[in-house]
């Protein structure tokens, strides 16, 4: 169980409003004296470009973390952060919530006792509304602060999810960048990874394609294809008929009733939040490895910079 004992923001009306909301007792405009307060567990929620630095902060002063991804703007500014909660022997979690989707946790799970043989490819497509719908923050629109454009927003949770699979990224080779040519960073990228392990993966991210969200994991035994928006997943295997097709549509349509009753559908991310922190929450208390260690966040930024130097240099780039 995780109890909320502090928050701290800069904005006296976000901080009431997350006070009373949560009922949380004790509240700092400034959240270096909170720091103070011996805490367990520091969620940090600040724009990207600050994450390294509250990181740091909390973790000298003795408290695990939980990051919004990124967990820094820059690979070698995480190598810091992971280097830092070694020394104070503190624990690090990305908040990669999309982990947490429960058919694609299954998936993952079947693909880890091989009965999808081995990696052949993963497709790994995320298309969504621009972000002028949805966010109105200037830091967001400075690549400086916010670390990129697409690929480094909803990109990085793919390229985790990528890495969860295949692992290690020998080569990369992207194309893309900012079509619209107001923006000032990238819209619509695609790029092929190559796993030092064997397989590919085709990271497919875009703010101007019709929306989707979804994996598709071929094996030599087996495929697998996650939609990680009505949190289905069919074809288990090469073997497809229209039976099973008709049962995974009445149990996408019986799951979406449910969640659209719940509210989970149109806002899936505080049942996802809530499976990542009671899981990181277990792992601090039992001394239990961290469900999203900062090693992962660090290969994962790693392929972000080699994407971006990819196409900046319009060239296939060695990890």
């Amino acid at each position: 169980m995780v109890e909320l004992v502090a928050v701290a923001d800069l904005d006296p009306k976000a901080l009431e409003k997350a006070a009373r909301e949560f009922r949380v007792p004790n509240t700092f405009s400034d959240y270096r004296p909170m720091l103070e307060e011996k805490l367990d567990l520091v969620d940090i929620c600040v724009p990207n470009h600050l994450h390294a630095k509250v990181a740091i902060d909390a973790i000298n002063h003795g408290a695990n973390v939980l990051v919004e991804k990124p967990l820094a703007i820059s690979a070698d500014e995480a190598e810091r952060v992971v280097r830092t909660a070694q020394a104070q022997n503190v624990m690090i979690c990305e908040a990669k919530q999309w982990r947490y989707v429960p058919a694609l946790r299954k998936s993952h799970e079947s693909f880890t006792k091989g009965k999808m043989g081995k990696l052949v490819s993963i497709l790994a497509q995320w298309h969504s509304e621009i972000p002028l719908t949805w966010s109105h923050a200037q830091w967001y629109y400075d690549p400086a602060k916010s670390g990129g454009g697409i690929v480094s927003d909803i990109g990085i949770h793919l390229v985790d999810l990528l890495l969860l699979y295949g692992g290690p990224v020998g080569r990369v080779s992207a194309s893309g960048g900012d079509y619209l040519g107001t923006m000032g960073f990238d819209t619509s990228v695609q790029a092929l990874l190559e796993f030092s392990k064997g397989g590919s993966g085709l990271l497919d991210v875009s703010w101007l394609a019709p929306h989707s969200k979804f994996l598709q994991i071929v094996g030599t035994s087996g495929i697998a294809e996650v939609d990680m928006h009505y949190y289905s997943r069919t074809h288990w295997n090469y073997a497809r008929s229209p039976f099973s097709d008709l049962k995974e549509a009445i149990g996408t349509i019986g799951r979406t009733s449910r969640r659209v009753m719940n509210k989970d559908f149109f806002n899936p991310l505080p049942r996802l939040f809530q499976a990542l922190i009671n899981d990181y929450a277990e792992a601090i208390i039992n001394h239990l490895p961290s469900p999203i260690p900062g090693e992962m966040s660090v290969r994962a930024l790693r392929v972000k910079e080699a994407i971006y130097k990819s196409l900046s240099e319009k060239r296939t780039v060695n990890l």
